[in-house]
């Protein structure tokens, strides 16, 4: 990739060009690789059984010839010529799997009778005899230090080396044959026993590797699961994309039944971000040519109006333009500030020649002010009123029409005046808002008495009562759902508009939770109030009727 970006930036000098990265040419070589790797197997393949065929045919004339030596007379030379099979059995090694016990078995067979059942040159083969001895001895020696061998590969290839050895140096004294054999198989079994548990805490490490990527590929799939919205936001989940892969090189290797799997789970989600991310940028790209344009056109209608003296149109028609501007998306970099220079000077042009004009408008404005204090004053003193909310409501609902009625005041008071308006006017809506809510209650209570007064009974209540509680939990567990993503995110330096959107979310769950509780508190309540109605009326039904 770097080696195609350093080629486009030769070629390319425009900058505004940007590198595109095709990976066409290295799937080709990736296809072109594989088909010789299969290749090579494949000969490699044919090869292999092509040897062993040619083996097998060398040990067979080899059993061929030393069953001839067995069947006549034992002399120097046919010792020595059992010594040279011998020598060149154990040089050949590859063979059909199917065929090593049958050959093994017919060549022990065979070199045992002819030393077991000959007489001649007797201190010869004790000689010989005890030089295998010696020689088991010594494999048996090898197989104890494979236990210090780090690598557990090549500990089974050494063992299975040593017992193909020690199948192959031929036989030892009768009286040693059962001692060296338990010996060796001992050695081998300690090997076999401790790599066996080396082998086991390796798939232990392994499927804790295991649990690491699955979790890797877990945050990446949530890290993907919200989009960005700005080229920041772009970068920040690129950065964290690559942390992860960091962290992804760094685990070791898992059980190679789920290696594939995790690797597609993980690689995909990092594939479709990439794919995402690159097609954003095409996007951009070629956006931003189009909003070069619409910006030119927002500059000439400024440009149109910036001599105006209709202020009252104008200056929603400027404003709108303004608000126009805001919604296009970004232009060409190199660009950029001279556009802008150029719509925010006619826009200033207009705002200074509206200034200058509505320079003398001070003092109405002044009034306007005291004005709104008043009505302010007002509104506070509402909210200290003993009145019931429709009385409150109304009174409300005449100071912010009178509030609205009022024109402009002086722009440094803009901001205290407003938010003071706003703060009484949620203390009126807060202290009467509660008489709404006793109402809604005793509404509640109404409506459920009416349900336990249906054909079903309290069993209408009981069903309802269910039905809260359900949406109560439901509610609780999005929530939870809700906060345990915050907290993954939370770090995040793109995260806060994100953040906003689930505080918002909780907000109105838990006030949803806070309805369901009235509603069930009300019809507990009145579950309670018809339950012991219902059992006073079965006292007075069963009561003794006086004399």
């Amino acid at each position: 990739k770097e080696e195609e970006r350093s080629a486009f930036n030769l070629e390319n000098t425009d900058s505004e060009i940007p590198f595109s990265y095709s990976k066409e040419n290295l799937v080709q070589n990736m296809v072109s690789l594989d088909e010789q790797v299969k290749l090579a197997r494949a000969e490699e393949k044919k090869r292999v059984q092509e040897e062993r065929q040619k083996n097998l045919k060398i040990k067979e004339d080899l059993l061929v010839r030393l069953e001839q030596l067995v069947n006549q007379d034992e002399t120097l030379e046919s010792i020595n010529e059992v010594k040279d099979i011998q020598r060149e059995w154990k040089t050949i090694r590859v063979l059909p799997k199917e065929l090593i016990n049958e050959l093994w078995d017919s060549y022990n067979v065979l070199l045992n009778r002819f030393y077991d059942n000959h007489g001649i040159n007797i201190e010869l083969k004790e000689l010989d005899r005890q030089k295998n001895l010696s020689a088991k001895i010594e494999l048996t020696k090898k197989v104890e230090e494979v236990l210090n061998e780090a690598s557990l590969k090549r500990s089974f290839i050494l063992l299975n080396k040593y017992h193909e050895e020690f199948k192959n140096i031929g036989p030892v004294p009768t009286e040693s044959r059962e001692p060296i054999w338990q010996a060796f198989k001992t050695a081998s079994d300690l090997v076999y026993e401790a790599k066996r548990q080396v082998f086991t805490d390796m798939e232990t490490v392994k499927e804790a590797n295991l649990a690491k990527k699955q979790i890797l590929a877990e945050k990446a799939n949530l890290l993907n699961a919200v989009d960005p919205h700005s080229p920041q936001d772009w970068s920040e989940k690129t950065k964290s994309f690559e942390k992860l892969f960091e962290e992804w090189k760094k685990i070791g290797p898992v059980p190679k039944s789920n290696n594939d799997e995790v690797w597609i789970q993980f690689n995909g989600v990092r594939n479709d971000f990439y794919t995402n991310r690159k097609l954003h940028f095409k996007t951009q790209n070629d956006a931003k040519g189009d909003n070069l344009k619409l910006k030119h056109a927002l500059c000439e209608k400024a440009e149109s109006l910036k001599d105006s003296t209709d202020w009252a149109n104008t200056t929603k028609q400027i404003l709108a333009l303004q608000d126009d501007w805001k919604k296009i998306g970004p232009v060409p970099e190199k660009v950029n500030q001279a556009i802008w220079q150029r719509f925010r000077a006619a826009c200033d042009v207009y705002f200074n020649a509206k200034n200058q004009a509505f320079a003398g408008r001070k003092d109405e404005e002044n009034a306007n002010l005291l004005q709104k204090q008043a009505l302010l004053t007002s509104l506070e003193a509402l909210a200290t009123k003993d009145i019931t909310h429709k009385e409150a409501f109304a009174q409300l609902k005449e100071i912010n029409a009178a509030w609205k009625a009022i024109g402009f005041v002086p722009h440094k008071s803009i901001k205290v005046i407003s938010n003071a308006y706003e703060a009484a006017n949620n203390a009126v809506y807060t202290k009467f808002s509660s008489q709404i809510e006793a109402a809604k209650s005793a509404n509640l209570s109404e409506h459920f008495k009416q349900l336990g007064s249906g054909h079903q009974g309290t069993k209408g209540l009981d069903t309802e009562e269910q039905n809260i509680k359900r949406k109560i939990s439901l509610l609780n567990e999005e929530i939870t759902g809700i906060e345990n993503n915050m907290s993954f995110f939370a770090k995040s330096k793109t995260a806060e508009k994100m953040l906003k959107e689930f505080d918002l979310k909780i907000s109105k769950a838990r006030k949803q939770i806070d309805g369901l509780k009235l509603e069930l508190s009300a019809l507990r309540t009145t579950k309670k109030e018809m339950t012991s109605a219902q059992a006073a009326s079965n006292e007075d039904t069963l009561a003794p009727a006086e004399s």
